[in-house]
């Protein structure tokens, strides 16, 4: 009697995934910054002729051409790394002209295009969260693991620590299933993989190994709790007291209508034209980064008082408000200049969980 097998549709989440997007999302970032900021100090000059101008965004077409091309023609896990690379400058470039697209003048500094590529960004950065995660594979999924691995022993590149990973994923396979074929199949590679025949590398530090242990040898002498704290309470500082402070002096003028017009005015200084929107968002951004500058400046006093549980908690949430809803609005205002703030925020953030992950965890 013949048995009739239905296909699996299921998508299956490739090992390492995560590193490859963090190799687009790097890149993505780098190409937006120094094309901005390279045309900044160049003058903005164009390729071409009174006739032609070759624009940057053919560029980007070109790398993403390459990076779909690559995983296509070759197995190899390096195609994988280099395909994220160059899709990452690829995107930037591209997205970098989408003001062009979205005007009917080809404005190239309109200035809704900095949001839009922000709110990019940050969608790219949500997809890397989820895929960071370790995912729960089922026999399957391990199976596909193994497979994937399988490819460095083709390279002569599998390390011990490799080694030793598939290993345990086709022990949980023979653990964990019943499906014939799948254990009958994992009982094969087992076999295999302990063999005398399997060639595994030396375990040589390449660059980026010797990177991370300088990095290690970093942490270790010089970031200790008290450090970091005070990074923390000044960095809050930085951030909070002066978006506060400017939101309580345009509250002293609410009595005098023109100076509070005015005082809106001098924010959208920068943006290339003013209109009744543009001094919506101004009043917007003002009254947001007023509130997230007092919660900013409430946290790094409440760490400065021993109430760090409190004071990483409130510094966290004002954070995430300013990366993900604030920096909309100020992308619009200020453009790509708030790529300077943006990324100094980032980088407190990740300080505030190093300090609860470091210092309180190993408390607790």
């Amino acid at each position: 009697m013949n048995h009739i097998v239905s296909r699996i549709w299921e998508p299956v989440q490739r090992i390492r995934a995560e590193a490859y997007l963090q190799v687009m999302l790097l890149s993505f970032a780098a190409s937006v910054s120094l094309t901005r900021l390279f045309l900044e100090l160049t003058g903005y000059p164009q390729l071409g002729s009174q006739t032609l101008h070759i624009a940057h965004v053919l560029y980007g077409g070109v790398f993403l051409f390459a990076a779909s091309l690559l995983p296509l023609m070759y197995a190899n896990k390096w195609a994988l790394t280099w395909s994220a690379l160059f899709s990452g400058v690829g995107i930037g470039l591209f997205i970098d002209e989408v003001g062009k697209f979205i005007t009917q003048t080809n404005d190239y500094f309109y200035p809704v295009a900095a949001p839009i590529i922000y709110v990019f960004f940050l969608l790219t950065v949500l997809l890397y969260l989820k895929f960071s995660r370790e995912p729960k594979l089922d026999a399957r999924g391990e199976l596909y693991a193994v497979l994937d691995t399988l490819g460095e022993v083709l390279d002569h590149s599998l390390e011990p620590e490799e080694h030793e990973n598939m290993r345990r994923r086709l022990q949980g396979i023979l653990d964990k299933t019943s499906n014939p074929g799948f254990r009958s199949l994992a009982v094969e590679l087992m076999d295999f993989i302990e063999s005398d025949t399997l060639q595994v590398a030396p375990e040589e530090p390449n660059f980026f190994d010797d990177l991370i242990l300088f990095c290690n040898g970093i942490e270790e002498k010089y970031l200790n709790q008290q450090r970091v704290k005070v990074f923390l309470v000044v960095s809050l500082v930085i951030l909070g007291m002066p978006s506060f402070m400017r939101f309580l002096e345009y509250n002293e003028l609410a009595g005098d209508p023109f100076q509070r017009g005015d005082y809106l005015a001098a924010i959208l200084s920068e943006v290339p034209s003013a209109s009744g929107v543009d001094m919506f968002w101004a009043y917007i951004h003002l009254v947001l980064d007023g509130a997230v500058g007092l919660a900013l400046a409430f946290s790094a006093v409440l760490i400065l008082v021993k109430r760090d549980r409190w004071g990483l908690e409130i510094g966290s949430v004002a954070l995430l408000v300013s990366l993900l809803v604030l920096n909309v609005v100020l992308f619009y205002i200020e453009q790509f200049s708030t790529i300077i703030t943006a990324a100094y925020q980032y980088v407190t953030l990740q300080g505030l969980y190093y300090y609860q992950r470091k210092h309180l965890s190993r408390k607790k």
